[in-house]
């Protein structure tokens, strides 16, 4: 991972970093106000020699600072705490008040230090001063010499007896600094993981690196506000897509196109259904073809209900006009998928599936092709054999690059025509470089689906899938084409289908 990298995790997810940086300073709010408050006394002896045979000053001081890092251990032995307990009366034992004493020499000098810590600032200045007091006492019948001589080493009190005024736990700014330290690190460290740890896509630019695709539409969720001109950001998307897709494949908008995803809840329906719409809009001749004859929801969603649908056309019971309707104000023309058959997949597969499709290229200036999950089923993999090109829906935070990549093999196994990836389920933005595809672009939409690492076919190799206009029309007389009823298609109102 990169500084790029390091920074577009840290930008994904900084939501995930605000959180742990707020729990660790509510962590150090919550610890400061409900530890007690611990107060520290100090005692100070100085220890001197007394001897006034020692002859040498230095080599006396040198003498006193060795007895020195002897009498720190001294100041909490049980001799010297069973004076202060009985001289103050405290109810305790020596090994539990040696827990709140430490004493300690500085470095080349002859001074101890003690210290005693106590939820009280009285009480343990008390017990330091009775410590020092103790301890001096103790000192002069462990360091006594013969009878009726002073002792060779004396100790003196020379600080203490002030009560601390401020508790030394706990630490307002320090607790506040560690927390909000560690709500970093914590952040930081987990958003980093997950980046390293997420395998979604997420982006445009995750599917140009991971699986090699131009993105024609970053499409957001159905919804938002709306703009002046009663168009929303999905809209915009959507007519950036329109727009992207005229290039896909030449100078105009390609006769046929396969809106598959890898998985099933990608937004595959949705697409295909507002793609269908918004090229309509533009006064183009427009067919939807729900052939996802597995889990068919288009023609309940749309009230198409009771009508023969592809079902009946490839069976021959029924002729295509019979089963087209209309929707959207009759401006996109529908095939529902009708009964589901007992063998689905064989339909699809069929000859007669292909011929389906021919026919409606020459009745329409746009088929757009509904499909099931390409990785549950093999109807989506010989559907895209027979459209002139394939758009891969990858849905943002949910399709995983491995997922991905089996789907493109798949497509890639047919020598489909992938026109490029639609993401959905989030923003529209980061499009700006996007490009018509040229001649020596790797990337172009409208290359033959490879795998990333896969160098690109071409042009000479790849499978035509859609013939021009005139052999469409031949096509078309191969099926069962019988006059529409006089009643016409059948106006239902557009609703979106997930």
């Amino acid at each position: 991972m990169d500084f790029h990298d390091f920074v577009a995790a840290l930008r994904r997810r900084w939501r995930f970093v605000t959180v742990c940086v707020l729990l660790g300073l509510a962590g150090a709010v919550a610890a400061t106000a409900l530890l007690p408050r611990t107060y520290t006394a100090t005692a100070q002896l100085f220890i001197a020699t007394s001897d006034a045979t020692s002859g040498d000053a230095y080599q006396g001081g040198l003498f006193t600072q060795q007895r020195v890092k002897s009498y720190t251990r001294i100041v909490t032995s049980p001799a010297v705490l069973d004076g202060v307990i009985s001289e103050l009366g405290l109810r305790t034992t020596p090994g539990h008040l040696s827990q709140k004493i430490s004493a300690q020499s500085p470095l080349d000098t002859t001074l101890v230090d003690i210290r005693v810590t106590d939820g009280s600032a009285a009480q343990a200045q008390t017990i330091a001063d009775e410590t020092a007091v103790q301890f001096t006492k103790y000192l002069a019948t462990i360091e006594g010499s013969s009878a009726g001589a002073p002792p060779l080493v004396k100790a003196s009190v020379v600080g203490g007896s002030e009560p601390p005024s401020t508790p030394t736990s706990p630490r307002p700014a320090v607790n506040v600094a560690i927390g909000l330290l560690a709500g970093i690190v914590v952040g930081v460290g987990g958003a980093v993981l997950r980046q390293s740890l997420d395998t979604t896509l997420r982006s445009a630019d995750d599917v140009r690196t991971r699986l090699g695709l131009t993105t024609l539409g970053v499409v957001p969720p159905p919804g938002g506000p709306r703009k002046r001109n009663g168009s929303t950001r999905r809209t915009e998307a959507l007519a950036q897509l329109r727009t992207r897709l005229r290039f896909a494949v030449g100078d105009d908008i390609p006769h046929s196109v396969l809106i598959c995803g890898a998985l099933p809840a990608e937004g595959r329906t949705r697409t295909a259904v507002d793609l269908a719409t918004s090229v309509a809009r533009t006064g183009r001749r427009v067919v939807l073809v729900e052939a996802d004859l597995r889990r068919p929801r288009l023609a309940a969603e749309l009230g198409l209900r009771g009508t023969p649908g592809m079902t009946g056309v490839l069976t021959g019971q029924a002729s295509l006009p019979e089963a087209l309707e209309r929707v959207e104000g009759g401006t996109v023309r529908v095939l529902p998928s009708g009964p589901v058959p007992a063998d689905p997949g064989t339909l699809v597969c069929s000859a007669e599936m292909g011929k389906l499709i021919r026919a409606l290229e020459a009745e329409a200036d746009l088929v757009v092709v509904d499909s099931p999950p390409l990785l549950s089923f093999a109807d989506a993999a010989a559907l895209a054999s027979m459209t002139q090109g394939v758009l891969l829906v990858v849905r943002s935070g949910k399709t995983r690059r491995d997922d991905a990549r089996r789907a493109l093999d798949t497509l890639a196994a047919v020598r489909a025509h992938v026109l490029g990836a639609v993401l959905t389920a989030t923003h529209a933005e980061g499009l700006a470089d996007w490009q018509p595809p040229g001649d020596g672009d790797p990337q172009a939409p409208g290359t033959t689906a490879r795998h990333p690492g896969q160098k690109t076919a071409d042009r000479t190799d790849r499978v035509p899938v859609a013939g021009p206009r005139a052999s469409m029309t031949s096509a078309r007389a191969a099926l069962p084409l019988r006059a529409a009823p006089a009643t016409g298609g059948v106006t239902r109102a557009h609703r979106h289908h997930d």
